[in-house]
């Protein structure tokens, strides 16, 4: 891969984002981190580049979904990858956005961000 992409995750679940994290590393990702929709949207409003964010429906300061929908006011190509472990299922979803559902499997997750970001 001659580029290395860049992904937020947002994920309140220290082990989940911690496993997801060394992962997507481990798989040649550059990766971001925040842990409620405070830090992520602030990355998300930053110069910071993105291409990829993978978002937990459920956060502690607020609902995954909804910052999802206002981060494509600034980024509007930004693909989002939501996960949830309640089956909810997310309205106003662009044909770059997908739902996975928890538990999943990490090379799944890595299979849906390199179908999402165009190789180098």
């Amino acid at each position: 891969m001659s580029l290395q992409p860049t992904i937020l995750v947002v994920e309140d679940d220290f082990l989940i984002r911690t496993c997801l994290i060394e992962f997507l590393e481990d798989s040649d990702v550059r990766v971001l981190e925040a842990d409620n929709c405070e830090t992520a949207r602030r990355l998300i409003h930053s110069d910071e580049p993105l291409d990829v964010v993978i978002m937990d429906i459920s956060l502690p300061d607020g609902n995954g979904a909804e910052l999802g929908q206002e981060s494509k006011e600034c980024r509007p190509e930004l693909p989002i990858i939501y996960t949830t472990g309640h089956g909810i299922t997310i309205g106003n979803q662009s044909s770059l956005d997908r739902v996975m559902t928890k538990p999943y499997q990490l090379d799944a997750i890595l299979s849906v961000v390199q179908e999402l970001v165009p190789a180098g």
